[in-house]
């Protein structure tokens, strides 16, 4: 075989110098797996940076989008005039019944309308605790609603229509809903061929 039909040996380069001694090769590892961890440890914080910028784009989002629904619905006048508020609301499931609370300071239960529809609970009413001025004064700031208000929330499960009770509370209205029988868990027994139960 000649020169020419040899092929050459690939060689590997590194850009790292060699180790001239097993401490020196000790410390570049570990400087190695410092950068490493560094990495990892930046990369998993921005995970929840990024999580964050989502959920907040998403909240403009929607906000930007209850604006506008609210005022298509004023310019219809399915609320009358005035401009309606939403008041925040939680929802809680329990084993035997659900919690609905409104946040609604300043409201009277006399100013409250409650009805469900099938699973719809809807609460509508007015508060006029605003800031209201008067010649020779200007509000800065005014950001308590007042006016009408309505808010309308579906029940996580069927509820018994009969079976609601409301209060309200230092600010709060509280609806309790018990969940219908046809929902509440109940042991099924188990007949064996022989028609024996277990």
């Amino acid at each position: 075989m000649s020169m020419d039909d040899q092929q050459p040996e690939p060689v590997h380069v590194s850009t790292e110098e060699a180790c001239s001694t097993d401490e020196a090769c000790d410390q570049t590892q570990s400087q190695t797996e410092t950068q490493g961890e560094r990495r990892r440890k930046s990369e998993s914080s921005s995970v929840p940076n990024s999580i964050e910028r989502l959920r907040s784009e998403f909240d403009k989002l929607l906000g930007v989008a209850v604006e506008q629904g609210e005022r298509a619905l004023d310019r219809l006048g399915l609320f009358g005039n005035e401009a309606v508020w939403m008041p925040r609301v939680d929802v809680l499931e329990l084993e035997e019944k659900v919690q609905v609370s409104f946040d609604l300071p300043g409201v009277t239960a006399e100013e409250i309308n409650i009805t469900l529809a099938g699973n719809m609970l809807t609460i509508a009413g007015s508060r006029s605790t605003g800031t209201f001025t008067t010649s020779g004064q200007t509000a800065r700031v005014s950001e308590r609603p007042s006016g009408q208000f309505r808010r309308s929330v579906p029940m996580p499960v069927a509820v018994d229509p009969d079976k609601v009770t409301a209060s309200v509370q230092n600010g709060i209205l509280s609806v309790e809903l018990e969940k219908s029988s046809t929902v509440k868990p109940r042991q099924i027994p188990i007949s064996s061929a022989a028609g024996t139960s277990f």
